[in-house]
């Protein structure tokens, strides 16, 4: 009897130890991705540290890569929408401006991305004005098409030369890009 009780004791003993050393995969995730700057880091270090098989390692460090990324465009809207009305002033002030939009957000403190999706947003808007000045571009012979854009109306040199290029492209039978 007494052979049974401790054995009894000692295969409980043993099933606790095996139960509090279980694995927290998560953890391990998380602490590989603090380390590391990047998803294959990230795999590197699970398979490194924890013996991960390389497979998995590979999904749960995207996977976390993902959470992260959305957690940090998250956080970043948050943040943006806190200062919604300074950033509506912001924009009506720099579209009176004579610089240019993005230059001028810039210069307020915009991120670089929000500058670009803004600039975008309004040059689709305003997408029939715009043709109609490449149109009129065009009828002039005499001038170099992107310096007409530029000078003219006031297009962004970027944009003008990239336009002037898809409709050369298209003179000569080639496919014109879309930018």
């Amino acid at each position: 009897m007494k052979r049974q009780l401790i054995a009894l004791l000692v295969l409980g003993a043993l099933a606790a130890v095996g139960c509090s050393k279980k694995r927290n995969t998560r953890n391990e995730v998380a602490e590989c991705s603090s380390i590391a700057l990047d998803a294959k880091g990230t795999a590197q270090c699970l398979v490194q540290l924890y013996r991960w098989k390389v497979a998995d390692a590979q999904q749960a460090a995207t996977a976390r890569m993902r959470e992260l990324d959305s957690l940090k465009a998250s956080r970043q809207d948050s943040v943006w929408h806190l200062d919604a009305a300074k950033h509506k002033r912001d924009f009506q002030n720099c579209r009176k401006s004579p610089d240019q939009l993005g230059n001028c957000l810039l210069v307020a403190g915009w991120p670089l991305s929000r500058v670009r999706a803004s600039a975008e947003s309004l040059w689709t808007a305003d997408l029939p004005q715009h043709r109609r000045e490449l149109e009129a571009c065009m009828r002039k012979r005499d001038m170099n098409l992107s310096s007409c854009l530029t000078l003219y109306y006031k297009w962004d040199s970027d944009r003008a030369l990239q336009t002037a290029d898809s409709v050369a492209r298209a003179r000569l039978g080639g496919v014109p890009q879309r930018h």
